[in-house]
């Protein structure tokens, strides 16, 4: 076992955490009454309400790339922990797909951030939610960085 690879596979997993927490809570914007995220707004006296379909078109677009992020962090972390198991993709190197995957999880979570970042309407001030998906980006470029230098050493 590699230093280089446990860290690959550490920083993959923390990365796709903070992206999916991200996503799933509800507090991308904070104000006194209220806090909202992608999927829910939730009010300090009345309770929470889903969005549904009923929001702007950066909602989502913003929702669509976060998901596509995930799906590629998730084969990037499934990737390279297949490394440490005797798992064969064929003809294809586990660790250069993880590290593609881990820069297109990026460039997808980018898009999604940048989206949301510009479209932002309200005054209210940005979540812990919002700065989890902001930290999820640098960390996607990192893995895929680990990843490729993992495929060049083996």
């Amino acid at each position: 076992m590699n230093v280089l690879q446990i860290s690959a596979v550490a920083c993959a997993f923390i990365s796709l955490l903070f992206l999916l927490i991200a996503l799933g809570s509800d507090y991308w914007l904070q104000s006194n009454v209220s806090n909202s995220g992608l999927w829910v707004v939730c009010y300090s006296e009345n309770g929470c309400r889903s969005f549904g379909m009923n929001v702007a078109d950066y909602y989502h677009a913003t929702r669509a790339f976060m998901f596509f992020g995930m799906i590629a962090g998730a084969v990037s972390c499934l990737g390279l922990c297949g490394n440490f198991f005797d798992v064969q993709f064929g003809f294809l190197s586990k660790t250069k797909t993880a590290a593609i995957a881990s820069l297109v999880a990026a460039l997808c979570v980018m898009i999604a951030m940048a989206t949301f970042t510009g479209q932002k309407v309200s005054n209210d001030p940005y979540g812990w939610s919002f700065g989890l998906g902001w930290a999820s980006f640098p960390l996607f470029l990192v893995t895929g960085a680990l990843a490729f230098l993992l495929d060049g050493s083996a």
